[in-house]
């Protein structure tokens, strides 16, 4: 009896499961009838990759209708809040949910984030060396510190040498501070410079001039 009602649990947990496991029993044991043993042993082994490769799909991983419908209502619940208010609850943060089902924390009001396209903020004449790859920035849209992260390619000392000579070339004041960090200057402007040589990656931090 308990096998029966492990057996009853799994059909109603996994409905489309059952079809599979009969199927994969009936031709296990009509290979085995007829003393195909390999035919019998592949048939088994392709049923419990069917069926495991079934049960761990992220697609099982999706909320229940209950705890959707409670997501979807307390989401608009808080949206109504939102709009009555004038703005986002103070009590809540905000969140967003993923095709799978995750739940994430979004960007705060008027933030820039992206591993993409640089800053709007960015100075338009702050040269960028070839070997550079962007890799993430991110700061305020309308101020605030400023933070890119680049990527190079090649020695770290030439990677070094050609943002201080573009720099100057573009009319950008250099100071060197040490062999890993530079400050560029420029109409009341300010360009960090900090390079992490095993990391091959160069930090650059704009203030907010304001």
């Amino acid at each position: 009896m308990g096998n029966l009602a492990v057996v009853e649990q799994a059909a109603r947990a996994y409905p489309a499961l059952l079809p599979l496991v009969v199927v994969s029993i009936a031709l296990t044991l009509w290979a085995g009838e007829r003393r195909h043993w390999l035919r019998a042993t592949a048939t088994g082994i392709l049923g419990l990759m069917v069926c495991f490769f079934y049960v761990a799909s992220p697609a099982r991983a999706l909320p229940s209708a209950g705890g959707t419908g409670s997501l979807a209502a307390s989401t608009r619940a808080g949206a109504t809040a939102a709009t009555a208010t004038g703005g986002a609850p103070a009590d809540l943060s905000p969140v967003g949910t993923s095709m799978n089902g995750a739940i994430h924390a979004l960007l705060e009001p008027r933030r820039f984030s992206s591993a993409v396209r640089l800053h709007p903020r960015f100075p338009q004449d702050f040269p960028i060396p070839k070997a550079f790859r962007l890799e993430s920035n991110s700061g305020g849209i309308y101020g605030g510190v400023l933070t890119v992260r680049f990527r190079f390619t090649g020695e770290a000392s030439n990677a070094v040498c050609d943002l201080r000579m573009l720099g100057r070339r573009s009319g950008w004041d250099v100071e060197i501070l040490a062999p890993h960090r530079m400050i560029f200057r420029k109409d009341g402007r300010e360009v960090e410079a900090w390079f992490s040589f095993p990391a091959h990656s160069v930090v650059l931090d704009i203030p907010d001039a304001r």
